[in-house]
């Protein structure tokens, strides 16, 4: 009688789990060309979480994407960042797919677009449709796939969202792909609390693992005495396949007892940034290497987490089996196994003393941190859990337009929140409008931060610790025709490129005019290229097209060409 209760119990589990992933509709895929993909839901990515799946296009723009369920058009999105050109359809089942990166709309969305860039005179556009004002049914065609916005290569990223506008792993969906490969398992961290030690020393400990011969584990046993979290390094690959994407679920046991799991199903756009509270943050600042940790921080408000023990604590003489069990989203799996031992108390511990220079931020409370010249407002729960923060003058970096440069923390620590900075200008620039602040990296480089003046000093607002100064700008940008020059005869041409260039405060905006009439301008930023598609706007003779490119502190460049449109013989 147990064994039959036991077998329809399992039976019954099985059914359950496959309803949990097959409860959603079965969506067509949403390009007609072999899917394979070069990043999966949840991946780890600089500062978020992968929100969809990016589809290869074999290096190709151009490829055909359709709608994969009737709906309507909700959102359409141009920007030279992010994603791009993309569009969002509401689905009459509730759910929003979403199509970024594409090279071209479709004929209809395309002029949608560009009545509302016209009207605002602006490329970047973000719009709202009404609802059924764009009806589209499944398979209808909205655009080519392209490499516009952020992307970092020919592809198609494409999400599913619910009702919530929460990300959804499209694979349950129905897109099918040839997976028959298990997952790859790096590396395996221990990190010690406080009094504790791994292999005889407090600090955390990292073991590489030979993924050549499929088994990753660790064959000798690793001493321990007190309480210790776990880190993982691991990724999955699919059929014929280089790319290293996320996998779908870890989970670790400690003698056959769940402490830790974690499922990459869903999740909110207001969790993305917390990928920095999960990972070991310092080790991939310092190595990029991403190991998912299993100690919670005390802000961390992620909901990927299942079982969030994560600590097993030994003393002396007592023994632990741990395993690892990565699972890709098709079921293919691999484990880690390594065996702990206790140990004997270490007999010193290292003195985490912090000096005059530091603050501590417990995140209870904002924290403002003053310097002559500087101050830094930290808000409350800036960062994951309580951290020591540096703030320090230096008076050894060239080239700035304040007294000093100031050391904020340390870029190991990760920020979830704004940061306020301001800086006081240098006496002989403090009447300047040209000043922008900067962060300064290791080899005295300069990288943009933009920031405005408030109260006599430029103020801006950050998302990592660094060092900051302020610099001057009174170089203007450069505007350098790519494909054509003055007078030059447009007969076939479909596009005139123009390379856009600022190496100081950086592009804010720009505009092509043709007879003195505001035309859409296209801006790439990965290749400094601006570029204008031939339209009913060039007139056949002579045009007259202006184009004017302003920094992030106004430095303006304007540059006039006659363009020559003929007819084609």
């Amino acid at each position: 009688m147990r064994s039959r209760f036991l077998i329809c119990f399992l039976l019954i589990s099985n059914i359950l789990c496959a309803q949990e992933k097959t409860d959603y509709p079965v969506y067509p895929n949403p390009m007609l060309i072999p899917i394979n993909l070069s990043a999966t839901f949840g991946e780890l990515r600089n500062n978020a979480f992968h929100a969809g799946l990016d589809i290869k296009t074999g290096g190709r723009i151009g490829e055909k994407v359709y709608a994969v369920a009737d709906g309507y058009v909700s959102r359409i999105g141009v920007s030279p960042w992010g994603y791009g050109n993309v569009i969002y359809v509401t689905h009459d089942d509730g759910y929003t797919s979403v199509y970024a990166h594409l090279d071209k709309f479709n004929f209809l969305i395309g002029l949608y677009v560009k009545k509302k860039q016209m009207a605002s005179k602006s490329f970047a556009q973000n719009v709202f449709p009404e609802k059924d004002e764009i009806r589209v049914s499944k398979g209808d065609f909205l655009g080519l796939s392209g490499n516009s916005g952020g992307s970092g290569g020919p592809h198609l990223h494409f999400e599913i969202r619910d009702a919530n506008q929460c990300p959804i792993n499209p694979l349950f969906f129905g897109i099918k792909i040839k997976d028959g490969v298990k997952p790859v398992i790096n590396g395996i961290a221990l990190y010690p609390k406080e009094l504790s030690s791994v292999n005889g020393s407090d600090k955390a400990a990292y073991f590489n693992i030979d993924s050549k011969s499929g088994k990753f584990n660790i064959d000798d046993k690793i001493k321990v005495n007190g309480t210790v979290f776990f880190g993982i390094s691991t990724y999955d690959q699919t059929d014929d396949q280089y790319n290293k994407n996320g996998v779908y679920s870890i989970e670790l046991f400690a003698d056959n007892r769940l402490i830790f799991s974690i499922l990459f199903d869903k999740y909110s756009y207001d969790e993305t940034r917390y990928i920095n509270s999960l990972i070991d943050y310092k080790k991939f600042y310092n190595d990029k290497i991403r190991y998912v940790r299993t100690e919670i921080d005390e802000y961390n408000i992620l909901d990927l987490y299942g079982e969030t023990s994560g600590s097993v604590t030994l003393q002396e003489g007592q023994e632990v089996e741990m395993k690892y069990v990565v699972k890709d989203y098709y079921g293919n799996t691999s484990t880690a196994k390594f065996t702990l031992v206790g140990d004997k108390p270490l007999n010193e511990y290292s003195d985490n003393q912090y000096g005059r220079a530091y603050y501590r931020v417990d995140g209870t409370s904002e924290v403002e941190v003053n310097l002559d010249g500087f101050t830094a407002k930290i808000p409350k729960k800036a960062f994951y859990k309580y951290e020591y923060v540096l703030a320090r003058q230096l008076d050894t970096v060239e080239n700035i337009a304040s007294d000093y440069a100031y050391v904020l923390g340390t870029e190991d620590i990760p920020v979830q929140k704004n940061i306020t900075i301001r800086i006081r200008p240098a006496e002989q620039y403090a009447k300047s409008d040209k000043l922008y602040m900067v962060s300064v990296s290791e080899d005295g480089n300069f990288e943009a931060v933009g920031g405005k003046m408030v109260e006599g000093m430029i103020s801006a607002n950050v998302k990592k610790f660094g060092t900051y100064a302020l610099a001057l700008d009174e170089t203007a940008p450069q505007i350098c025709p790519k494909n054509f020059e003055n007078n030059t005869k447009v007969i076939k041409c479909k596009r005139l490129k123009i390379n856009i260039y600022d190496k100081e405060s950086g592009i804010n905006k720009y505009d092509i005019y043709l007879n003195d009439k505001w035309v859409v301008g296209a801006f790439d930023p990965k290749n400094d290229l601006l570029f204008y598609e031939v339209d009913e706007y060039l007139k056949l003779g002579n045009n007259k097209m202006e184009i004017v490119v302003t920094d992030g502190v106004g430095n303006e460049t304007r540059k006039i060409y006659n363009i020559i449109r003929e007819n084609p013989k």
